[in-house]
């Protein structure tokens, strides 16, 4: 199947039907590749559509395990499994950013109001991931 050309909607529409076909467990991206005859670009172009236009048309949000792969479920304990794991990255992230650049830059000029008001911005942002991937349903 030559799929090469076409837009990320009718990718999209090719990994839906993969993903409802493989519920209620989830695929990976080699087995997506497979049952849809698209090459991994056109996957996650297709994965990446389905997530924007998710709720707009009433479809469960796609989510990622390395357990399960890429799914359409309908279960919320397996959304919050993802969400947590995206705040996971996302404090991890920021974390690294205060650490490794913000914070020696505030060492260097401690009267830079920039690197402060970032510190304390992203500080908050820190604080607020943290909650969120402790925080019990």
């Amino acid at each position: 199947m030559a799929a090469q050309g076409h837009p990320a909607h009718v990718h999209g529409e090719a990994v839906r039907k993969a993903l409802r076909e493989a519920r209620p467990t989830g695929a990976s991206l080699v087995q997506l590749c497979g049952s849809t005859g698209r090459t991994p670009c056109q996957v996650w172009a297709g994965i990446k559509f389905l997530r924007k236009v998710a709720a707009k048309e009433g479809l469960p949000p796609v989510t990622y395990s390395k357990a399960e792969g890429f799914q359409l479920s309908e279960d919320p304990d397996i959304w919050v499994a993802y969400e947590r794991a995206i705040f996971a990255t996302q404090l991890h992230r920021i974390a690294n950013v205060i650490e490794q650049v913000l914070a020696p830059h505030a060492r260097r000029q401690p009267s830079d109001e920039w690197v402060r008001l970032a510190l304390e911005q992203l500080g908050g942002a820190k604080a607020t991931f943290e909650v969120l991937t402790r925080m019990e349903r």
